[in-house]
């Protein structure tokens, strides 16, 4: 008897709270929670060469312009993979094309590490692009290892731990470009992404069926969740059925023949809208920071912290949010607070104004993409799932090349109008998520858990 009333007297001391964290952490699929250490690794290796580039471009003699052109390319080669990735992945197999982008990763870095020409940055960005063929098998990977009642959790945990790369390693490596050579950075991320391909090597697609026990009234048909199985050796993926002999554009038109079509249709002009936006805010705040404060490694290394410690402190909680109280709540919410915030960073004087603001920024910003993430993975059945991802990654990325270029030469015209449209372009998204989503009221269960259910 003592042993059972133990935990119930020392409920919500920190043990319990990590003893249950640690109990959800065992409970997940062995593959989602390598899924979830390869993404920390690989987040790592982003985070050893990403902060770094815009100064390493104004080091070589290019200015906002040429940064602009060389983020677009980078943005157009990411949509075009993520529209064929999304698709390759419910034809051939989840794993094949994330692991084809792990290759593209490496091959990247070791470009990044030899070429500095103009030409030769060219291709290095259309690699960096290139990688995003893996982004809609990744996100389906873990959809399909997820159920509807933790998948934002889930995506929280996922979303975190990257952050918690981008928290720790920028810092650092700003710090040995500056003290050393910006190769230094690079060849890191050359070992961290090795590191990441060899990791892999056990994870295995996971069939559809894992999705079953979802309530009713998901927009999920059984028999549409078992139209992908996984062999029983080898984990070698099966396209759905008639995924063979379906021509990819087809397929898409297939999936928009629904009566939902037209919340699909506003869900992906959500996504070209928030790329406009990234893609604007990706050229804006580095060069606002670099002509403004100080073009240093450390001092734009420094910038990603905060960004990275911003959104670390409340994924887990957007995640959890979205589970419990609803994704509309936290989707509408946060996008409408979250632009307006953003007017806050041109007026910061000081870089020790700017970096708190930055964090309380990307707080606000950052809530609610577990809840995003979740909605545009259940917009669709399970089938659909890896092809709609993809065009929804494809079309954000058109957006922020796009965002990128415009920005890039508008910052040397208007920066107070550059940052005054990239701020009404993050408010569209909200007012689409506002339209197309139901209200949702909380009901108890049986087990008297409450959760959110469309009203």
């Amino acid at each position: 008897m003592t042993s059972v009333q133990e935990p119930q007297e020392r409920k919500g001391t920190p043990l319990t709270a990590a003893r249950k964290l640690a109990d959800f952490w065992h409970s997940l699929d062995r593959h989602l929670r390598l899924l979830l250490i390869i993404g920390l690794i690989e987040a790592a290796a982003l985070n050893a060469y990403s902060p770094v580039l815009m100064p390493y471009y104004v080091s070589l003699g290019f200015d906002s312009k040429i940064a602009g052109r060389f983020n677009s390319v980078e943005f157009v080669a990411t949509c075009i993979v993520a529209l064929i990735g999304g698709l390759l992945a419910d034809a051939l197999g989840r794993k094949k094309m994330y692991v084809a982008g792990q290759f593209i990763r490496l091959t990247m870095i070791a470009l990044l590490l030899s070429l500095r020409s103009y030409t030769g940055l060219m291709i290095v960005a259309a690699f960096r692009g290139l990688i995003a063929i893996q982004m809609p098998a990744q996100s389906a990977l873990i959809a399909g290892y997820t159920s509807k009642g933790n998948r934002a959790t889930v995506i929280g945990i996922s979303q975190t731990l990257t952050q918690l790369a981008g928290l720790l390693v920028p810092l650092a490596v700003g710090i040995l470009a500056d003290t050393y050579s910006v190769q230094v950075p690079f060849g890191i991320a050359m070992l961290l992404a090795v590191i990441a391909i060899l990791v892999t090597a056990p994870l295995r697609d996971r069939p559809s069926e894992m999705v079953v026990t979802q309530p009713q009234g998901t927009g999920v048909r059984e028999q549409d969740l078992k139209t992908r199985e996984e062999p029983a050796t080898g984990g070698k993926a099966v396209a759905p059925a008639g995924g063979r002999t379906k021509a990819f554009l087809s397929r898409v038109v297939e999936m928009f023949r629904g009566p939902r079509w037209w919340v699909l249709t506003l869900l992906l002009l959500a996504r070209i809208s928030n790329g406009l936006a990234n893609g604007a805010f990706n050229i804006l705040m580095p060069f606002t920071i670099m002509d403004k404060f100080s073009k240093a490694y450390t001092v734009m290394s420094g910038a990603q912290v905060f960004f990275s410690l911003g959104t670390i402190t409340v994924l887990l909680i957007g995640g959890r949010l979205a589970d419990l109280r609803g994704r509309r709540a936290v989707a509408v919410t946060a996008g409408f607070i979250f632009p307006l915030l953003i007017c806050s960073l041109p007026l910061a004087r000081t870089l020790w104004q700017l970096f708190p603001l930055l964090m309380l920024v990307t707080m606000a910003g950052s809530i609610s993409s577990p809840a995003v993430q979740a909605i545009q993975m259940e917009a669709v059945e399970d089938k659909y799932r890896a092809t709609f991802m993809g065009l929804a990654i494809g079309l954000n990325f058109l957006g922020m090349s796009l965002g990128s270029i415009i920005a890039g030469i508008y910052y040397t015209v208007t920066v107070t109008w550059s940052w005054a449209v990239m701020v009404l372009l993050y408010l569209l998204p909200a007012v689409i998520f506002y339209i197309i989503l139901p209200r949702e009221k909380r009901v108890t269960t049986g087990k008297g858990e409450t959760k959110p259910v469309a009203s």
